[in-house]
């Protein structure tokens, strides 16, 4: 493809590649107070340690995501790696596991634990005639454990394969979530979107599920579960599940693996400052280009969460962003606490990869996404700013990024409009 004539000439006095370079520049100061789980160039989930970024990689075409940032969430699942379970018919579930059926004519085994593409599973299977058509149920956790009210919003998912045997007798498989009392008593459920297992690679095969709790005041406490549909035909089904996860949020976020408890994963946050920031900022003007993948649905608490943020810590920024509730991208100087430039509202679907441009200078600023309008203000002052934020605002808050950052790159000069929709341009 032809580069385009205006596409900038200026070199960039910084280039974050993540997606490219698939590390991470050594001039980023990087924490998060927990372990985390990304998946490897191999397609394999691992987990890696405090403090350590997520280079992340999509497991089916084993191409590089960029860097993955996320908030803060907890698996309340206690026990998502099998820890318990033993093989035979009926076998043993995993401690905190039960099932649950009023059919009969069914024999239930536990074929075996075991990983797959570093996913912990557990091989569960169904054969048998059974007594009538109906549902066969599988729970990860117990009825009363984790604490809900109506009105909150939680999500589950987990990787579920057939292993074994065939989908005959087998109508779909559906992830749902069950309301109930605090004591555990059944009060209504929510149901996900039904499927049909697949006998591809376990690590593709990632089932998600989202509730808005409505079961009213006596509702106290949730589980999650799986539900199998049977014709009342002879079965014979071993479904593979690994590591099912249980978070209050309006979306899945990556696995957090437990054995006797629940486990919290905390905020990932990047930055870069001192002569590490200063060696390539220009005070007086600049382009700020990021590239970036969003994964907050309309759902999201959080108000606009950041690719990057150029600022001084407290409520100076010149920043990219996207917000959830309105789909659409951000480009953003703020002096002071008094917002200079707030423009760009090009829309900016969920799940979708889109470039920002943001240029500045005193009376003269414009932001563009995916070579579209450039949006400007002649009217602007330019902020005092020490610091580049990757995937956030300042020093934390509600505005984490969730999903992938690619690039992240700046230049030391004022791009012209059209630069900016030809550096934008997808």
């Amino acid at each position: 493809m032809a580069i385009s004539s205006n596409f900038p000439t200026t070199r960039p006095s910084l280039i974050l590649d993540f997606q490219k370079s698939e590390v991470v520049d050594p001039r980023i100061t990087f924490t998060r107070t927990s372990s985390a789980t990304r998946f490897n160039q191999y397609g394999v989930l691992e987990t890696v340690a405090n403090n350590v970024p997520r280079i992340d990689f999509n497991p089916t075409t084993l191409l590089c995501n960029g860097l993955l940032i996320e908030e803060q969430r907890t698996n309340s699942i206690r026990n998502n790696t099998m820890v318990g379970a033993a093989a035979g018919t009926p076998g043993t579930l995993p401690t905190n596991w039960s099932t649950f059926t009023t059919l009969t004519g069914i024999t239930t085994s536990v074929v075996g634990t075991g990983t797959e593409n570093g996913i912990t599973y557990i091989d569960f299977r169904l054969n048998g005639t059974p007594s009538a058509s109906g549902g066969f149920d599988i729970y990860p956790e117990t009825s009363n454990n984790v604490s809900a009210l109506t009105g909150q919003t939680w999500s589950q998912a987990q990787y579920v394969r057939l292993a074994a045997g065939t989908t005959a007798g087998v109508t779909h498989v559906t992830p749902f979530i069950a309301e109930n009392t605090s004591a555990g008593i059944f009060v209504r459920s929510n149901g996900g979107t039904s499927f049909t297992p697949a006998s591809t690679a376990l690590n593709v095969n990632r089932v998600t599920q989202t509730a808005t709790l409505s079961g009213g005041a006596t509702v106290g406490a949730i589980r999650p579960g799986l539900y199998i549909n049977l014709t009342g035909a002879a079965i014979d089904i071993t479904l593979r599940i690994g590591l099912p996860q249980l978070e209050q949020g309006a979306f899945a976020t990556s696995v957090i693996p437990t054995t006797n408890a629940a486990v919290t994963r905390n905020t990932d946050f990047a930055n870069i400052t001192g002569t590490n920031f200063s060696s390539w900022y220009n005070a007086s003007e600049g382009t700020l280009f990021t590239q970036a993948q969003d994964m907050s649905d309309a759902a999201h608490a959080t108000s606009q969460p950041r690719v990057a943020s150029i600022n001084n810590g407290t409520n100076s920024a010149i920043d990219t962003s996207r917000a959830p509730a309105s789909a659409q991208a951000r480009a953003r100087v703020d002096d002071a606490g008094v917002n200079q430039f707030n423009s760009l509202n090009t829309a900016w679907p969920l799940a979708a990869q889109a470039k920002i441009a943001l240029a500045y200078k005193l009376n003269d600023s414009a932001a563009c996404l995916g070579g579209t309008t450039v949006f400007t203000d002649n009217a602007i002052t330019i902020p005092t700013v020490n610091t580049l934020t990757i995937g956030n605002y300042s020093s934390g808050g509600p505005n984490v990024w969730v999903g992938w950052i690619q690039r992240v790159v700046y230049y030391p000069v004022r791009l012209t409009n059209a630069q900016l929709q030809a550096l934008t341009l997808t």
